[in-house]
């Protein structure tokens, strides 16, 4: 076998080599194992990439060396004739395990000093598309033999830019030889390019405790889906909506809704584990009988965890009885019965959906966005998302992370373009973080309804030809357009800020606002202003999350006055809490006076005294004080200090950056200065982040200082400079 085997089939190839050199090309990864007991469905597979006009490249060699492999995809990234623009890896590809890289995943913060790394390491694809990042080989897993451990090295980019898009064909352990499932699943993918499907109908899911359970941010959702598949204005169910709360257990409607053979795309947000999604909490009580009912599991899950500890058993159904008002004792044991364990059993499967479920449940929607934790753990023998592709219906295309992941995320990010035919690999390409993943075929495409634009090859091509895009019709486009051009540096903050302030559409408005994210300058602090009072929740919401981020005392106004509202979402009433946090607490208080209107409200000193307490409770926090502990006393531990210096990753204290930068300075345990270079490179919004890099740099160079707080100083450095 040749060292590269890039075949393209004599049977696949018959265009001369010049007509095919503006064709952008897609790497087929796949074992040579699964290659062989899957030849002909994956020629076929090939076959309609080609017909799909992507030039595909089968690699099966270096696909048991992760480096290789790397190096291969850039290589074919880079080339002259055909450059890849994607890749999928199907079968037994090494997954990469990234550590000392939590800054780029969404919410993933564990000690990587007190917990196994099986628990923190991140399974990445982030390692084989992604050019810019640099990683240090650190050991193969002893005990899993496809898992590959690296560390992110600070030379390298410190934020996500994938190069390519990519997507895993990984089959799970359910019983079914793995080739057949490649086999199955090819078949699967090569019938979906033969659909002409424009998308026209979309599900989406709210599961119990997620953002707060916010009605707001569900109510506005339908109108962003709107702006995005505006052709969907006229189509009587084109859009529904299932939420947690509509059934006692909501798990067989939402199964019967997957199953509908004309479901394009869902998005489904609730709480996840590696397979299963958390769909219902224990029921809402409706009748005096039901209460009851729910105080006897309640006893009965006491007494079971506090019985045959040293008590008498008497003794702790009594002081179960007393501290539950009085219960009759015999409440305690009501549930213990072989009928009543089963039946609890029962009910409790119905709240959730499980990969188990899967065996009769064929969900047909083609693509299915998992806005939960863990649902895309590939890595694991079983995971949530592959039961969906390896399925038997028609689901061809999956979203998912492989840990956890943010609530507070945009998860419907360019979902419009999806709309217009974009290859749907690259979702998690122009939304990255860490842990997300493409599960399927990451060149899956909608028909799009517009005749005259193509976005794949509007994506391949010169970023400048966007220019004409920023006035389309189509709000997907307009916000993408923002998007490419601020990607090349084409498009500068005041057009930013001009796109928020003017664009009727609130996925623009929206884009211009996450694009103004990262240039940090006046024209964002502007943006945050007004943008606490934009229509759109989610633009609020990630407004007051960006307010305690940047920490600019300019902004205490913007935020005192959503925290004064009497009508503010769930969920942004939550960011307002966390961003109060990180201001002064006598300007927040000073602020209140000087804005709050007697008028909005009865009893209105009362409810403005109520205001002013939270605001109090929320900037005098722990983590207020836990900050002037660890900058002021030399008396704390080392274990101490670590674990306020971790606070400060959630909690930017901006206002105490002086302190906490002469204390960085002084000499310390070196995990201690580690961890502080750590902590502070999640100030990559503050207004003081240009302070913080200045001590980062320095201290980078500092040869006096040991290797660890030089790599981590520069790691942090480039986090701030976004290098």
């Amino acid at each position: 076998m040749k060292k590269y085997l890039l075949a393209i089939l004599a049977v696949l190839i018959s265009a001369t080599a010049g007509a095919a050199v503006k064709q952008p090309g897609f790497a087929i990864v796949i074992d040579p194992a699964s290659y062989k007991e899957a030849k002909a469905e994956v020629d076929a597979y090939a076959a309609s990439i080609k017909a799909d006009g992507l030039v595909p490249f089968i690699v099966t060699d270096d696909t048991d060396n992760p480096d290789k492999l790397r190096a291969r995809l850039k290589k074919m990234y880079e080339a002259k004739n055909n450059p890849i623009e994607g890749a999928v890896f199907i079968g037994d590809i090494p997954v990469v395990r990234v550590t000392d890289a939590q800054h780029l995943a969404s919410a993933l913060k564990m000690d990587q000093r007190a917990f196994p790394r099986d628990q923190w390491a991140v399974a990445s694809d982030r390692f084989y598309d992604d050019f810019g990042l640099q990683f240090r080989f650190i050991e193969r897993d002893s005990i899993n033999p496809q898992w590959y451990y690296y560390s992110l090295a600070p030379e390298g980019a410190q934020y996500l830019a994938p190069n390519i898009y990519t997507g895993r064909i990984k089959p799970m352990d359910n019983g079914t030889d793995k080739y057949e499932q490649i086999r199955h699943y090819l078949k699967k993918a090569v019938q979906a390019k033969k659909e002409a499907n424009i998308v026209d109908n979309i599900l989406y899911f709210s599961g119990h405790g997620y953002v707060s359970e916010s009605v707001h941010a569900r109510i506005d959702e339908k109108g962003e889906l709107l702006q995005n598949f505006p052709w969907m204005h006229t189509r009587r169910q084109g859009i529904d909506y299932i939420d947690h709360k509509r059934d006692r257990y909501v798990k067989t409607r939402l199964m019967n809704e997957l199953q509908r053979d004309n479901l394009d795309i869902a998005i489904l947000h609730h709480h996840g584990g590696e397979e299963l999604e958390y769909l219902n909490d224990e029921p809402d009580i409706n009748t005096p009988m039901e209460a009851i009912d729910a105080v006897k599991d309640y006893a009965s899950y006491v007494y079971r965890r506090h019985r045959g500890k040293g008590q008498p058993d008497d003794s702790v159904k009594i002081g179960i009885s007393r501290n539950l008002g009085g219960i009759p004792v015999d409440w305690m044991t009501e549930k213990d019965t072989p009928e009543k364990i089963k039946q609890d059993s029962i009910n409790n499967r119905k709240l959730n959906l499980y990969v188990e479920d899967f065996e009769g449940f064929d969900p047909d929607v083609r693509l299915v966005i998992l806005d939960a934790c863990y649902n895309g753990s590939f890595h694991r023998p079983r995971y949530l998302s592959g039961a969906y592709i390896f399925d038997d219906g028609k689901t061809v295309a999956a979203i998912a992370n492989s840990v956890n992941v943010l609530q507070d995320k945009w998860a419907n990010r360019y979902i419009g373009a999806v709309g217009m035919g974009m290859r749907a690999g690259n979702l998690v390409k122009l939304n990255p973080y860490l842990e997300s993943h493409f599960i399927g075929d990451p060149t899956f495409r909608f028909n799009s309804p517009v005749g005259n634009v193509d976005v794949n090859v509007l994506l391949a091509g010169n970023p400048a030809q966007w220019k004409e895009y920023l006035d389309s019709e189509y709000p997907a486009l307009r916000a993408m357009a923002l998007r490419q051009l601020a990607d090349a540096n084409l498009i500068d903050s005041d057009a930013l800020l001009s796109a928020y302030m003017n664009d009727n559409s609130e996925v623009v408005r929206m884009e211009a606002m996450m694009l103004l994210s990262n240039f940090a300058d006046e024209n964002f602090i502007k943006c945050l202003d007004l943008a606490v009072d934009d229509s759109f929740e989610l633009i609020q919401r990630f407004a007051v999350n960006f307010i305690g981020k940047c920490g600019n005392q300019e902004l205490a106004r913007a935020l005192v006055s959503v925290g004064q509202r009497n009508n503010t979402g769930e969920r942004i009433e939550f960011g307002v809490e966390n961003s109060a946090a990180v201001y002064p607490c006598k300007l927040l208080l000073s602020t209140l006076d000087s804005i709050f209107v007697e008028t909005d409200y009865m009893d209105s000193e009362v409810i403005k005294g109520y205001i002013a307490h939270a605001l109090d409770v929320y900037a005098d926090s722990e983590r207020l004080t836990g900050t002037q502990q660890l900058c002021n006393s030399d008396s704390l531990t080392v274990k101490q200090q670590i674990q306020k210096i971790r606070t400060l990753r959630n909690s930017n204290m901006h206002y105490l950056v002086d302190d906490l930068l002469v204390f960085l300075q002084k000499p310390h345990d070196e995990t201690v200065t580690v961890s502080l270079l750590e902590a502070l490179g999640w100030f990559n919004k503050s207004f003081r982040r240009d302070d913080i890099a200045a001590v980062a740099l320095t201290m980078s160079k500092d040869k006096k200082q040991s290797a660890a707080v030089r790599d981590e100083a520069l790691k942090t450095y480039r986090r701030l400079k976004h290098l």
